[in-house]
C-alpha cells in the first residue's frame, strides 16, 4: 500500500534554553540533523502522551466500576430518563 507523503518546511524561534534541549534530545536519540531532531521530537511527545493516557485509563478502573454500579442503581430505581438522539445529527457512512 502506498502512502502519500508530503514535506512541510516549519521555521523556528528558540530560547538558548529551548535550543540547547533539542539539541540534548538529539544527541540522546543518536539524531546528528537538528531538523531531523523536531520531528522526532514531536513523535516522541505524542507516544508519551498515549503511554499516560493508557496509564491514567488504566488506573480509574475502580472509578469507572464505581460509576456503572450508581447508574445501573439510578436506573433501577427510577432515577433515569430514556432519551432519542437528535435524527439531525450526522451519522457516519462507510465509503
Amino acid at each position: 500500500m502506498a502512502v502519500d507523503v508530503k514535506r512541510y518546511s516549519v521555521t523556528a524561534t528558540f530560547t538558548d534554553e529551548e535550543y540547547a534541549l533539542l539539541e540534548a534530545f538529539a544527541a540522546e536519540q543518536g539524531i546528528d540533523d537538528l531538523s531531523a531532531a523536531l520531528p522526532a521530537l514531536l513523535h516522541e511527545i505524542v507516544r508519551l502522551q498515549d503511554q499516560l493516557w493508557d496509564a491514567q485509563f488504566a488506573q480509574s478502573s475502580e472509578k469507572l466500576d464505581a460509576m456503572a454500579r450508581k447508574a445501573l442503581a439510578d436506573h433501577r430505581a427510577g432515577l433515569t430518563e430514556d432519551f432519542e438522539l437528535s435524527p439531525t445529527l450526522p451519522f457516519p457512512t462507510e465509503s
